[in-house]
């Protein structure tokens, strides 16, 4: 086996004896598109009756909202929250994984390994990836498709699956701004000297950067396949370049010749 993959393995093995932290993750998940799916089928089906639509529409006037504008927020808003997801919960995979090995002493054998640092962090790093990416295309993407099929959501289905720009942000920015923001986890794993501080600094920087991504990556939809694919290529380099760096700390755990 590859010796890169092996380590991956090693990483989503590890993560896989943590039932309750996936047992979390897809909790997260399923809250808010349990929110976001009980509104809009709510509305949904309300504007099937007849005249629904017409007093769906007073409703929101009466209280100061206009319909089309609400309805474009919430289906936005449901894309930030869910694309924002999984770069979080690399982050948080990530952000303790040199610490564990260096915490059980795994870590100096790791080291003195025919396998270059570098190759090291990006066998953690898609270690770290491999759990939520699956999470994200099943649950995001099933969410998005049964969304995108609401009769009311119809003027909005470019965000909900129906564009290519949707797809390559789904496919493609969505896990590369993971894998930056989980190479910034590795980083902080290899300067943090325990779990808790790396925790700290994962979720206040990590948290904001995750979160911008997020929105950056639903409200990129509404220009096209071509920054999505300029989006995703600085994260990808932006992550190669923290790798690159995470090797270079890492090496202050070699044990003395």
């Amino acid at each position: 086996m590859n010796k890169l993959l092996r380590v991956a393995r090693t990483e989503v093995l590890e993560h896989w004896r943590q039932p309750s932290m996936i047992a979390v993750l897809v909790v997260n998940y399923l809250v808010w598109i349990g929110l976001f799916g009980a509104a809009a089928v709510g509305m949904d089906r309300a504007t099937a009756l007849p005249g629904g639509h017409e007093l769906l529409r007073a409703q929101a006037s009466a209280a100061g909202l206009n319909l089309d504008l609400a309805l474009g927020m919430l289906v936005s808003t449901y894309g930030a929250m869910v694309f924002t997801n999984l770069p979080l919960y690399v982050a948080i995979m990530s952000c303790y994984s040199v610490i564990h090995d260096r915490k059980s002493g795994t870590l100096p054998f790791l080291m003195l390994a025919p396998l270059s640092r570098r190759r090291l962090l990006l066998g953690k790093l898609a270690g770290a990836l491999a759990i939520p990416l699956g999470l994200h295309v099943v649950l995001v993407g099933g969410s998005a498709l049964a969304l995108g099929a609401l009769p009311l959501l119809a003027p909005y289905r470019a965000m909900l699956g129906g564009s290519p720009a949707w797809w390559l942000a789904f496919l493609v920015g969505a896990p590369a701004s993971a894998a930056f923001v989980g190479a910034l986890g590795t980083v902080i794993s290899a300067l943090s000297g325990d779990v808790r501080t790396s925790m700290q600094y994962t979720s206040f920087f990590i948290g904001l950067l995750s979160l911008g991504f997020g929105y950056a990556l639903v409200d990129g939809i509404r220009w096209g396949a071509l920054p999505q694919l300029a989006f995703a290529g600085a994260c990808a380099a932006a992550a190669a370049l923290t790798l690159s760096l995470g090797a270079q700390l890492i090496s202050r755990d070699l044990p003395p010749s």
